[in-house]
């Protein structure tokens, strides 16, 4: 029997099948669901922060009955061949657990709840490897030959880079020899950046950073799981190659869901257990006295004047089709954002 698939679901099959998500390679059961929610364990007792999960509807669930062997497809394009054990779903108070008491805020949790999403314990018997080639996905190993035996920091974004990123690039260089600039592009919520508009940016800034930088996808999607994610992107990172990790300020947020840092002191609770060094740091901001990038008081101002540099005050110049100011986005690269580089 053929089940269909969106992309993001696909991503996740790729990812697991390419090593990305290790120690993980398919998708979990309901007891390995609630052991990494409730203690962050696999099955096989080792660290994972967020269960990794195949969802379907409540119509597809009643369409494959009692079918076991199901093949999988991404539109016309043949995935997997996958032996279905059973049906599960999550607890209420485990999707709290999961995504923080105030849930019901969260498009992840809402997936669950609004939509009443059963979860499929399978065996995942083939893989098409071919089907990568037609997406932008990065490979694992690839990277790592480039990166070597070198010290290489980890970056990741979901927006086109900025001065604030400009900075977090530096920083980062600061602490490694090489940096691994690597933009999440599946984005689906509308307002959010088109996948061809966040790798021609992003691939662009490596290019301006020079021989230090390199650029690789991270083809996912965004599952706003505040620190449990950013623990997600360390361990993603770690199976690239990379030795440190960088954690911003609201990482993997939503709106104002989680507290600001409780993404970079939760990574750097867990560092031993997620096998790559965290580097957290202070936002940085625009200091109007100045006119400079920085993160902590500006010691040539009596009082700094602070100008914040985020990836919603870029994505409102867009849809407003106003010109970013210069000392909030480098020329080069606003030059190619317009209203089309936004999800509508």
């Amino acid at each position: 029997m053929k089940i269909y698939i969106n992309k993001q679901i696909l991503s996740d099959f790729i990812n697991l099948k390419n090593k990305v998500f290790y120690p993980l390679s398919q998708f979990c059961d309901e007891k390995e669901t609630i052991s990494i929610i409730r203690n962050m364990k696999t099955n096989k007792n080792r660290f994972f922060p967020l269960p990794i999960l195949l969802p379907i509807s409540k119509l597809q669930k009643k369409r494959i009955g009692n079918c076991r062997i199901l093949k999988i497809y991404y539109k016309k394009h043949f995935v997997s061949e996958i032996k279905l054990n059973t049906f599960f779903q999550i607890k209420y108070s485990d999707i709290k657990k999961l995504y923080n008491n105030k849930h019901t805020n969260n498009p992840s949790a809402k997936f669950f709840f609004n939509d009443k999403k059963f979860l499929i314990d399978c065996k995942i018997n083939k893989f098409n490897s071919k089907i990568v080639n037609k997406f932008n996905f990065s490979k694992p190993y690839s990277i790592k030959k480039k990166i070597s035996k070198n010290s290489c920091i980890g970056f990741h974004t979901r927006n086109v880079p900025h001065r604030a990123h400009e900075w977090i690039h530096k920083f980062g260089l600061t602490k490694c020899k090489k940096i691994l600039i690597q933009p999440l592009i599946g984005q689906y919520l509308k307002g959010e950046y088109r996948e061809n508009s966040l790798m021609r940016t992003n691939l662009l800034s490596t290019k301006l950073i020079g021989k230090k930088a390199l650029f690789a996808t991270f083809f996912s999607y965004p599952r706003y799981g505040g620190p449990r994610e950013a623990m997600l992107h360390a361990i993603v990172r770690r199976n690239y190659g990379c030795s440190h990790f960088l954690v911003g300020r609201d990482h993997a947020g939503y709106k104002n869901f989680y507290k600001k840092y409780v993404s970079q002191n939760t990574c750097l609770k867990f560092q031993k257990k997620l096998g790559i060094k965290i580097v957290k740091f202070n936002e940085p901001f625009l200091c109007k006295k100045c006119n400079k990038i920085i993160n902590k008081k500006c010691n040539k101002c009596k009082k700094t004047n602070k100008i914040l540099i985020s990836g919603t005050k870029i994505r409102n110049f867009i849809k407003k089709g106003k010109k970013i100011p210069e000392n909030l986005m480098n020329i080069k690269i606003s030059k190619f954002l317009n209203k089309n580089s936004l999800l509508m």
